[in-house]
């Protein structure tokens, strides 16, 4: 009996903390948009692939530890794991990350100054051979 016991407190810790990584990666996902802008259907599709990552997880684990059986407890903990997580790493990382963003900025407005201009030779290169194609098209 004892052993069943220490197998569901296992489990609830295990779901805690499976709520905290859940949250953890969710932060990610916010802080990739706020560092590159994205149009509101990338969005869904961000949206629609944690929570798909998410309800695997969630299966994953459940099935693992537990046999697939569906128990409140487990649930209950990984809703505390998320709210542990929110109310204190969460607001810390994104405290942080918003306070690097300008430096973030900076960085990728000179990191990919070299990138348009090689882009730009790119695009002349290309249209001044159409032109010359054209031409010999028409001289024909």
């Amino acid at each position: 009996m004892a052993e069943l016991i220490y197998d569901e407190m296992q489990l609830f810790g295990i779901c805690m903390l499976l709520g905290a990584m859940l949250a953890l990666v969710y932060d990610g996902v916010r802080i990739f948009r706020l560092l590159f802008c994205h149009r509101d259907w990338m969005v869904d599709v961000e949206d629609l692939v944690y929570w798909l990552f998410t309800a695997w997880m969630v299966f994953h684990t459940l099935f693992r530890y537990n046999q697939g059986a569906l128990r409140g407890y487990a649930f209950l903990g990984m809703f505390l794991g998320v709210i542990v997580y929110v109310v204190s790493f969460s607001k810390l990382l994104m405290y942080v990350v918003k306070k690097m963003l300008p430096g973030w900025e900076w960085m990728k407005r000179y990191v990919r100054k070299p990138f348009d201009w090689l882009c730009s030779h790119i695009r002349k290169a290309l249209k001044n051979m159409m032109l010359e194609v054209k031409m010999a098209v028409k001289g024909r």
